[in-house]
């Protein structure tokens, strides 16, 4: 789509920091501290839809390869399609998933995976059900990543909790994770800066 075609249809939905730079298209939402970045190019269609809230709405389906992926742009909020656990897992694992939801929103995807990063230390959590939660939260974070969040304060609590298991997760390789934990162990050294100074 062409990008005021973009910057209209988003125009609709109060609160958002919406802007074109570089050829980018980026859609802040200020009650997540997050940014979406995408290619316009990528959009292939932008409408009104109906949230649950009843506030407006926008939907975003975006070509990734041969996937057309939602992303629906809300007042407070971003919602969009997990990846799937095969996605994620090495090939041949054998590992039991918790059933995934057809989308999610950021918001319940920091929500849960923060709250598993509290329990992890309070808690005696079976081995196996932290394996397959961590696999999820996981297919949530992959999920964001494709529609151009960089999600890193859910990525730090993901990391945090994985480091904290007995029990390994064989998963794939994956380079664009590998990036975002380097900008987690980066903003962990800013903020450890920052208290000492």
């Amino acid at each position: 789509m062409r990008s005021f075609e973009l910057t209209e249809a988003l125009a609709e939905v109060p609160g958002l920091d919406v802007s074109i730079r570089r050829g980018a298209l980026h859609i802040h939402v200020p009650a997540l501290g997050d940014t979406a970045t995408l290619d316009p190019d990528d959009v292939v269609e932008a409408a009104d839809v109906w949230v649950p809230t009843g506030q407006p709405a926008v939907q975003l389906d975006i070509r990734l390869n041969r996937d057309i992926l939602p992303l629906i742009v809300t007042v407070d909020d971003l919602v969009f399609t997990p990846s799937y656990a095969d996605d994620v897992i090495a090939e041949d694992t054998e590992l039991i998933v918790p059933a995934m939801p057809s989308l999610i929103a950021y918001s319940e995807m920091h929500r849960d995976v923060r709250a598993l990063g509290k329990a992890i230390d309070t808690e005696d959590l079976d081995p196996l059900m932290l394996a397959a939660t961590l696999v999820a939260h996981r297919c949530f974070l992959r999920g964001a990543i494709r529609v151009g969040l960089w999600p890193v304060r859910v990525a730090a609590w993901w990391e945090y909790t994985n480091s904290r298991t007995r029990e390994t997760i064989p998963l794939r390789p994956d380079p664009v994770w590998d990036e975002l934990l380097a900008d987690v162990a980066e903003a962990r050294a800013k903020t450890t800066d920052s208290v000492r100074r």
